[in-house]
């Protein structure tokens, strides 16, 4: 993780190692001199994926989110491996979840998610004219059950994304035009 060069670290100790994020323990001095002790969870980042078909739908993935517990539609979107391009990382993750490829791919935006405890930048790309991947069996992770679902910008915007990512991507891509 990269910090800025006039905040010194004084310690930094791993408290837990997961297999989406760490969790770390870290004390800091600001330029001003307050020192500040904090637990933040140390993450890879992100991308998420606004995935257009040529008829304007975007496809989507229904799945289950435990932390808010309840049923989401979302953008499709997945971990960066550690140096991984993030395009690379869409370009996989929109495969695996949807069995949907493209082309054309350009980034939308790019946020910190929760800055106040983790790292976790997410970067979300607009790929356009999307098409079915002939034959292939989508690769997703052992622990995910996914629904796919085609949504006009209309019906996207009737009712809200409940998750950030969608939601930005919904009002950057289609928020303006309405």
């Amino acid at each position: 993780m990269n910090r800025h060069p006039d905040v010194r670290l004084q310690s930094s100790e791993l408290v837990y190692s997961a297999r989406v994020f760490d969790v770390r323990r870290e004390q800091l001095t600001l330029p001003s001199g307050l020192k500040q002790d904090l637990t933040i969870i140390d993450h890879p980042g992100a991308v998420a994926i606004a995935a257009q078909l040529d008829d304007g739908r975007l496809v989507l993935v229904r799945q289950y989110r435990h932390a808010v517990g309840d049923w989401l539609v979302e953008l499709p979107a997945g971990r960066i491996e550690r140096d991984e391009d993030p395009l690379v990382a869409a370009q996989r993750e929109l495969e695996e979840e949807t069995g949907y490829r493209s082309e054309h791919w350009s980034k939308l935006a790019e946020f910190f998610a929760a800055p106040g405890f983790c790292s976790e930048l997410m970067t979300v790309f607009h790929a356009r004219d999307v098409t079915r991947v002939t034959g292939a069996k989508r690769a997703q992770d052992p622990d995910e059950e996914l629904e796919i679902v085609r949504c006009s910008p209309s019906e996207l915007l009737e009712t809200p994304p409940r998750d950030a990512k969608t939601w930005l991507a919904a009002q950057l891509l289609f928020g303006r035009a309405q």
